[in-house]
């Protein structure tokens, strides 16, 4: 290997010292001859205790966390610039092991109050693993919080541990109340980029903005970001910190078709040329691709000789609660498991385990909810198309270089594949990737040239169109901040209140039509409030609306034969898809606030009380009651994937008084008994956090 040390680039070289264990035929063996070399680079993970120098470092480098693991140079260097600096941006690779860095460190400093924001509901549940189980011993000492409870006041002498979501962050109440920060921790940071069309990013930035004025220290992280401008705009500056170090080597390997629609017979072709032992990703643009090729070849494949029992409970439970005709029933019957942000959490969870356990299932059908910074373990990854959001035969969607290699970093891991195979379907119009491109400046909103930024600020006298508005409105801005906040963009309220213009005579109609006929449903209502919020009709989404709001909870399967009655032409599998989708996200995160936005409207309009009140006894208070607004105790009970229509059923059985997650994983260990009458997917929730 002498003649590559000249090459002055230490990851390269790095890539070549991998490829050279990975095609050994004794792997231990090689990395013993070469254990100079890779403790010389950095790969102590390989050098291991080879050397009298390595054996030295490995004894002074084992992580807090776990005895096993020796960090690597990088990694210390990380805990290092934590420990020396009050803010902080940490850039690395998918496989670098920045989040065990944060919990490393943790561990060590013990922090009193740490507040950790990520994006998605899947990130808060792989935190929550981590912290009342994997390390348990550490972080038993805190209480862990998963919302932040308005009625409730948090004691900060004592420790804790918020782990969020930015939408569970985004009112300043809620700000207020999270009194001291000794550690605040962004996560996937790269998406606080300006992007005007997108509410979440206002969202993430303003969270950023208003807790890291508390935090005594914070760390951003971050894949592939070269830098970020303007960074001197920030009231506390932080220390930017890149590396490009990675212990194992993802591979690019391009597969050429000669039009849009061989993509999917391709993959097949593929899968069947891979070990079957192998753990495969196989990414798709949308749900709806997946279910596609889950009903157009897996469908056709034969099924499993031997299903095991725990598989047949889960499958039995999907059937009766979901729908038989699911594709996550058709795919786990055929050996695949399916992962997409409109699947039910604690089934998304279960399908993650399997794919990381031993056993029959070793292929992942996914969408980019694998690029929310999930931790999985692949040694391939088959991209069908290299977009986000569309299945057209277009490129109108493409990824940037930065989302491809962000996904093709998902592949390999460490002490488990040497080398990760990114397989990429690629037309003749589709783009080509360099690795190069993927590294990027970013500029936060916060610090950007934002109209929506400086109007959560109070800064709007250069905005005349905003300033007519509040006056329109007849409020003020601090008004404004405390009914609206900045859970909607400007142009985004602007619409609604346009759209709400246009049809309040409408809505007021259909109010005291609620209000006059006793017999008199719900289902305008709901069609007329999803046309002001969204500006267009859908009588589809509304139909499955208004039957996701029966007090009664019915089951998934009941809301999806019902609406299949009148809307049969657009596919079963739609129709699932669509209900589950709106169950988990829609009507709590997009559909309830704008709804609440528009009460505030008619509100301001001086529209009458009883209205008011019909408009909250069938729409807002339905959802409150069904997403256990009023409860955190119970959206604990969710938040750790528990089905909902079994949370009433546990908290009759172990009370709704605890405090925090580990309380709450104690009283459902000391209850496991009595918790017989509850659904497969519930109790294997619980079992997996005991």
């Amino acid at each position: 290997m002498s003649d590559l040390r000249p090459n002055s680039d230490p990851q390269f070289l790095r890539e070549q010292y991998i490829k050279s264990l990975d095609s050994a035929a004794n792997p231990t063996q090689k990395a013993r001859e070469l254990a100079d070399d890779l403790f010389s680079l950095d790969l102590t993970v390989y050098s291991s205790n080879y050397t009298f120098d390595s054996l030295i470092y490995s004894s002074m480098a084992k992580s807090i966390l776990d005895g096993s693991v020796s960090l690597h140079p990088e990694q210390l260097q990380i805990l290092n610039e934590i420990t020396a600096n009050d803010a902080l941006i940490v850039s690395a690779p998918t496989s670098f092991g920045k989040t065990f860095c944060i919990f490393g460190y943790i561990a060590k400093a013990r922090p009193q109050n740490i507040v950790l924001i990520v994006p998605t509901l899947a990130l808060v549940d792989e935190y929550l693993k981590r912290v009342i189980k994997k390390y348990q011993t550490f972080f038993s000492q805190y209480k862990i919080h998963t919302h932040i409870d308005e009625n409730r006041t948090y004691d900060f002498d004592q420790k804790n541990i918020f782990i969020l979501t930015h939408d569970r962050v985004v009112q300043e109440s809620t700000y207020a109340m999270i009194e001291k920060i000794d550690f605040l921790v962004i996560d996937e940071v790269y998406k606080l980029e300006t992007d005007p069309s997108n509410d979440r990013v206002l969202v993430l930035n303003m969270a950023y903005y208003y807790l890291a004025q508390k935090a005594k220290k914070y760390v951003l992280l971050a894949p592939f970001i070269k830098s970020v401008e303007n960074i001197e705009m920030l009231e506390k500056v932080p220390v930017f910190y890149n590396t490009l170090h990675s212990p194992v080597v993802n591979e690019v390997i391009p597969v050429n078709i000669l039009r849009h629609n061989d993509r999917y017979p391709e993959c097949q072709r593929l899968l069947s040329t891979l070990n079957p032992e192998d753990k495969t990703l196989i990414y798709f643009p949308t749900v709806t691709g997946i279910y596609k090729y889950v009903n157009e070849y897996i469908a056709n494949e034969p099924l499993i000789d031997e299903i095991d029992v725990p598989t047949q409970y889960f499958l039995a439970w999907a059937r009766e609660e979901i729908h038989e005709e699911w594709c996550v029933i058709k795919a786990m019957e055929r050996g695949y498991l399916i992962h997409n942000g409109q699947i039910p959490m604690g089934t998304r969870m279960l399908q993650l385990d399997y794919y990381e356990s031993i056993g029959a299932y070793n292929k992942l059908l996914c969408t980019s909810t694998l690029l929310e910074g999930v931790n999985t373990t692949a040694k391939n990854i088959i991209i069908t198309k290299p977009s986000r959001m569309s299945d057209r035969n277009d490129n109108k969607d493409d990824f940037s270089a930065f989302d491809f290699f962000n996904l093709v970093g998902r592949t390999g891991r460490l002490n488990q594949h040497f080398i990760g195979n990114a397989y990429y379907i690629k037309a003749p119009s589709d783009p080509e990737y360099q690795r190069i491109d993927a590294i990027r400046s970013i500029k936060f909103e916060i610090t950007d040239d934002s109209k929506d930024i400086d109007i959560q600020k109070g800064n709007i006298e250069k905005y005349p169109d905003v300033v007519a508005f509040l006056s329109h409105l007849g409020i003020s801005i601090d008004e404004y901040h405390t009914h609206i906040g900045s859970r909607l963009r400007f142009e985004t309220v602007k619409a609604i209140y346009l759209q709400y213009r246009s049809m309040r005579n409408r809505l007021l109609e259909e109010l005291q039509r609620i209000i006059d006929i006793e017999t008199h449903g719900r289902l305008d209502l709901v069609k007329i409030l999803y046309e002001i919020s969204e500006g267009k009709a859908d009588a589809y989404k509304s139909n499955i609306i208004n039957n996701l709001l029966n007090r009664n909870r019915p089951k998934i399967k009941t809301v999806v034969n019902e609406v299949n009655r009148y809307f049969s032409t657009r596919g079963i599998d739609n129709i699932i898809s669509t209900t589950i989708s709106m169950k988990s996200s829609y009507i709590e995160h997009r559909f309830y606030p704008r709804v609440l936005l528009i009460r505030y409207f008619l509100e301001l309009s001086h529209a009458p009380a009883q209205l008011l009140d019909i408009l909250e006894s069938k729409i807002t208070g339905a959802i409150e009651y069904l997403y256990f607004s009023t409860s955190k105790q119970k959206k604990m009970l969710i938040d750790l994937g528990i089905y909902e229509r079994d949370v009433d059923t546990i908290v009759k059985i172990v009370g709704d008084d605890y405090n925090d997650t580990f309380e709450l994983k104690e009283r459902l260990q000391a209850n496991l008994d009595k918790l017989q009458r509850i659904s497969y997917i519930s109790k294997y929730v619980i079992q997996s956090i005991l």
